[in-house]
């Protein structure tokens, strides 16, 4: 007789077998995922519900409007720094709505509050910020040198600033509007994520490992791979951090490709179809929260 387990999901109820079960239910998903080249969103059973191609993308989101923003990396090679990339938006039926063209690789992207969009361009060391017409009209020169390993994710704050995970540098560094550096974090570790919580705190991630820095880089929290040893933790990759406080992590490469870390260290939620599992991919967001256009 199978053993059913109820699973308070932020806010949503999953019903989810125990580990090692045939059956269990997902929460719905989209991803990144570049080891199939396209972005995906995925169902209650870990089912594809709809995807769509996009070579070596490893950031998406679910706008507001229901549409679908990710980065892509055409022709992509680790060494190669004029690749054809670029950010679109696509409408769920497929259509192009916004296809902003660059060269060299590209690792994210972000829709800003006033239409535009950042595009986090590794290959050029910048921020660029597109305007819906696809015209750059303000670019942000990072610290680090151009290249592959750059940045990794990068995001603005409520505030304005934009949050850069410098992987190269072992450095999270915020960016003002028109490019001075606020305020540098150094980490152990090659950092991929970097988000700002409502209290002021910053939720950095990457290389096996996991920090909560206060406002002056002082450690409040950590997590190592060997916390949460049963997940098989690569690369803490793609990161969202959920209503009810708990992290949901992408983990590229890994044993456990997702799961919901809460700050007691405890596994939330796993993804344990054994039958299902996904290429890897970096790129991740819960799409069954309140509020979604997709649930």
């Amino acid at each position: 007789m199978k053993s059913l387990v109820l699973i308070l999901f932020s806010g949503v109820i999953a019903v989810s077998t125990a580990i090692g079960a045939e059956e269990t239910t997902c929460p719905r998903m989209l991803f990144a995922c570049e080891g199939s080249k396209t972005v995906m969103i995925t169902g209650k059973n870990g089912e594809v519900e709809w995807e769509y191609p996009a070579e070596m993308s490893r950031d998406a989101w679910l706008l507001p409007n229901g549409n679908i923003l990710f980065c892509y990396n055409n022709q992509y090679d680790t060494g190669r720094n004029d690749n054809p990339s670029g950010v679109m938006e696509v409408t769920a039926d497929k259509k192009v709505v916004f296809d902003f063209r660059t060269t060299g690789q590209v690792w994210s992207c972000q829709r800003l509050a006033d239409g535009s969009t950042m595009v986090g361009a590794a290959s050029q060391g910048r921020l660029l910020i597109v305007s819906p017409e696809g015209k750059v009209v303000r670019e942000i020169v990072l610290r680090s040198k151009g290249g592959h390993s750059c940045i990794r994710n990068a995001r603005q704050t409520a505030a304005g600033t934009f949050l850069v995970a410098e992987e190269s540098a072992h450095a999270i560094r915020e960016y003002s509007a028109d490019g001075a550096i606020l305020r540098e974090f150094k980490v152990r570790f090659p950092p991929y994520s970097a988000v700002r919580l409502a209290n002021g705190n910053t939720v950095a991630c990457g290389y096996k490992s996991m920090v909560e820095l206060d406002k002056d880089g002082g450690v409040v929290w950590s997590l190592a791979d060997t916390d949460v040893a049963d997940m098989g933790v690569r690369w803490f990759a793609g990161i969202q951090i959920l209503p009810a406080g708990g992290i949901l992590v992408c983990n590229a490469g890994g044993k456990v490709p997702f799961f919901e870390v809460t700050k007691d260290k405890k596994i939330a939620w796993q993804w344990n179809r054994k039958d299902n599992f996904p290429p890897i991919g970096h790129g991740i967001q819960l799409l069954d929260v309140s509020g979604s256009p997709l649930k």
